[in-house]
């Protein structure tokens, strides 16, 4: 078969992330198909392949989504689907799924820029302080701050809705790390830790003025806890058949989930440390 990568010239320019592209290629090659990677001049050929595999940032505003769209719609096996594109990208779609479904997630609230003083006593009842305010669309912990009092709410807020019709805003929850949990299929196939960066709150950090990341720390899929793992498996089967990695906080032994993504990170030498196999997987369900 003939899978069609979709990619950005950004993705090569990061030693582990290219390798993680050449990984993709030489084990779908391995496997007796072809692998080629194109790019936005390349979208007239889509209907020549047999699967999609997009590994360029995805939104609904993005070259990505169009390609997704249009491979889904001249029949090819997609990774990632219009459908979880769209709701994993917008954090108040998922602000509704994770409501509707019972996902234990922090505490959060829409917010679309009432600075009445009901309004702010209420949230701030809510939610306490400090509080993390969230645009729809982020990406790599991008236009997410933490705001410490009602004054850098205001300011922060208003400054994050030039760019956004509604904000979210939600409880902070402190913790060492993130459990990142990659699924494909409704079944988990690795297990990390994204660990937050001495001196910062979340896991791309700005200290002493520049972005540090935390560390990725690999474990056995096999390691995760029953508890987590039905949780993660409940909330991908709510959005799809896909390819997603979750973020969860584990605090006193209970699970919140923060997030579910589309596209999520594959680096050489980070999620793949302990479950190589996660490659083979990923085009086996290209193809399957």
């Amino acid at each position: 078969m003939k899978i069609a990568c979709f990619v950005e010239a950004y993705n090569f320019i990061v030693k582990s992330e290219r390798s993680a592209l050449m990984k993709f290629k030489s084990t779908a090659e391995t496997m007796g198909h072809e692998f080629e990677f194109i790019y936005k001049n390349d979208i007239s050929k889509i209907a020549e392949y047999d699967a999609l595999f997009i590994r360029a940032t995805t939104d609904p505003s993005s070259s990505a989504y169009i390609v997704s769209r249009l491979a889904e719609q001249s029949g090819l096996k997609v990774i990632d689907d219009p459908h979880s594109i769209r709701t994993c990208s917008n954090k108040a779609i998922l602000h509704d799924l994770f409501y509707k479904n019972n996902i234990p997630s922090p505490k959060s609230i829409l917010f679309h820029g009432d600075y009445s003083r009901e309004t702010l006593d209420s949230i701030f009842i809510t939610l306490g302080l400090p509080v993390i305010i969230k645009t729809p669309y982020t990406r790599f912990s991008s236009h997410v701050e933490k705001a410490s009092d009602e004054t850098q709410f205001i300011e922060i807020s208003k400054h994050l809705l030039r760019k956004a019709k509604v904000l979210v805003l939600q409880e902070y929850v402190q913790s060492d790390f993130d459990w990142r949990v990659g699924i494909l299929r409704n079944e988990i196939i690795y297990l990390c830790k994204y660990c937050i960066p001495d001196g910062g709150w979340k896991v791309r950090s700005k200290i002493n003025g520049r972005n540090v990341w935390g560390d990725t720390i690999a474990l056995s899929r096999d390691s995760i806890s029953p508890g987590l793992k039905e949780l993660s498996i409940k909330l991908s089967k709510c959005v799809g058949n896909g390819l997603y990695g979750l973020d969860v906080k584990e605090i006193n032994d209970e699970y919140k989930v923060i997030e579910i993504n589309d596209n999520p990170s594959i680096y050489d030498g980070y999620e793949d440390t302990v479950d190589g196999d996660i490659y083979e997987k990923i085009i086996n369900a290209l193809v399957s």
